[in-house]
């Protein structure tokens, strides 16, 4: 029989895997990588086992294919738990696979040993034991577990010394849902408004039809950018459950959520009397709004039994309350500042159109959001279901990887660059065309604009200013200083190639103002 590392490999090439990431620890750990490299899939060495997981489930959501990320036990397998956590919360495909000690000496063996398993589980969709006996057939069911919907982390804890676990089956979602009295509350509304969200990406194209012959306005979620081109007529802007969308909202008189994950919205009140139809893929397990018919099925073929009939919009409704947002945005740098709406625009204005734009939390995302030209799906990345700082650079490595010879963007904060600052020497070392623009204003500003007096002051939120332009050349990186909005567009439009850095020193005035406008 072939070792459980052979196996793995082999169930990983049959589902498409061809890039694998992590930072191995000896021992099995080199096994799986040996054996994944015998199979064709390239493996990636990162800094991190948090970034590791995040290469790998970009990588995944954009190639369609699971990809896989090998870490060490111990602090290995602990270091990659936020990773696995993004992967299941933002819906991501991850087959994540540690060592472990092995439980034929677990009993003598305390050094690095923590029940993994146990540690793993609240994070991803399923954790087993990938041990001697585990078939081929148990190791296609993992991999399988982990890219259907709600795609997410598939944990496998390796021992060879153990028998091995099968993860549980999940039984087929039935369809459900009473279609005709959704079709009733459609037909008898004047003012419908459509919320679109990640759960629609797998059915982009014909649920962008069924919206534009529909032509009310619509929402997207963050993770839903682009599956209704954001520059279009219809298209009112983002749906956070925050203040920017209110004003239509509270002129609807039905809402209907098509692919709408719960888990992306803000924790806010729900505040809108209007009846609600979910149209999803995934029942919903959580009372974050209250629904009034919930259909589960294939989100497409849903979304074109439902959205018919006529209503009172005239279709210009959406771009308008979209520029009038934008509108406000853009007064909320105070004057002869350089703040981060105007960085946003030098950035929208020079960055190649065909670029995957990768975007970390932080303050700054309440300017990039709004403003970003999102015109197609998946090419707009963030981190929204578990909304981790140090997401955009190894986004950015796992979209490079899965788009090969296409330009790369990531917008990052100093804060969440910090995080992962050693994955420049992997952009280098790979020769990536990512580049990375900093918003550096040495602050935590999301953070900050939460505090108040008894919160622990400036220590509690601020860095020493850091020359991140000198710390990417240090790792082989061109870097850029830029204090304007001109010094950017003149460096994003350089004739450069490959990897590089733009530290953008800006002032951090307007982030209150942007809270306010989009959050309330």
């Amino acid at each position: 029989m072939s070792s459980p590392a052979s196996r793995l490999a082999s169930a990983l090439s049959e589902a498409g895997t061809r890039v694998a990431f992590g930072v191995p620890g000896g021992g099995p750990n080199l096994d799986v990588v040996g054996a994944l490299e015998a199979h064709g899939v390239r493996f990636v060495l990162a800094h991190g086992e948090t970034a590791a997981c995040i290469m790998a489930s970009t990588y995944g959501w954009l190639s369609g294919s699971p990809s896989v990320a090998v870490v060490t036990r111990g602090p290995g397998a602990a270091s990659a738990v936020n990773g696995a956590a993004q992967a299941t919360l933002d819906r991501h495909p991850l087959v994540l696979v540690t060592d472990t000690v092995p439980a034929a000496a677990r009993s003598r063996v305390p050094h690095q040993r923590i029940d993994q398993q146990a540690m793993l589980r609240p994070v991803t969709k399923a954790s087993m034991v990938l041990g001697a006996d585990t078939s081929a057939e148990d190791l296609e069911a993992a991999i399988e577990l982990a890219s259907a919907t709600p795609a997410g982390c598939v944990h496998l804890d390796y021992d060879a010394s153990a028998p091995g676990q099968a993860v549980a089956t999940r039984p087929d979602k039935p369809k459900t849902g009473d279609l005709a009295a959704a079709q009733a509350l459609v037909a008898d509304a004047a003012r419908p408004v459509v919320i679109v969200g990640v759960g629609a990406t797998d059915q982009a194209s014909a649920v962008a039809d069924v919206i534009g012959q529909f032509g009310a306005p619509v929402f997207t979620t963050y993770q839903g950018a682009g599956l209704i081109d954001s520059e279009g007529e219809l298209n009112a802007g983002l749906f956070t459950n925050g203040a920017s969308e209110r004003a239509v909202l509270d002129q609807a008189d039905l809402v209907v959520l098509v692919g709408v994950d719960l888990v992306e919205p803000i924790p806010a009140g729900w505040n809108y009397d209007a009846p609600v139809v979910s149209i999803a893929s995934n029942p919903s397990s959580d009372d974050y709004l209250p629904l009034s018919v919930e259909l589960v099925g294939n989100v497409g073929e849903l979304a074109g039994q439902v959205l018919v009939g006529g209503h009172e919009w005239t279709g210009a409704e959406g771009a308008a309350h979209r520029r009038s947002v934008r509108a406000q945005l853009a007064e909320a740098d105070p004057p002869h500042v350089f703040g981060p709406v105007d960085l946003v625009r030098a950035c929208v204005e020079a960055a190649p159109p065909e670029a995957t734009v990768t975007v970390d939390a932080g303050a700054h995302f309440l300017a990039i959001m709004p403003f970003w030209p999102a015109r197609s799906p998946q090419r707009l990345l963030i981190s929204n279901g578990l909304a981790t700082m140090g997401y955009a650079v190894p986004a950015a490595i796992g979209a490079a990887l899965a788009r090969p010879d296409e330009p790369v963007l990531a917008l990052t904060g100093d804060g969440g660059l910090g995080m992962c600052l050693a994955e420049l020497e992997t952009i280098v070392r790979l020769d990536l065309p990512i580049t990375i623009v900093v918003f550096n204003d040495s602050t935590l500003s999301l953070i900050e604009i939460k505090q108040r007096d008894d919160h622990g002051g400036p220590a509690a939120v601020r860095y020493s200013p850091t020359d991140f332009a000198a710390v990417a050349a240090g790792m082989g990186m061109a870097g850029d200083v830029a204090s304007s909005a001109d010094e950017v567009v003149d460096a994003l439009r350089s004739q450069r190639v490959g990897p590089r850095l733009i530290d953008a020193r800006i002032d951090p005035a307007a982030y209150p103002e942007l809270i306010r406008i989009t959050r309330g």
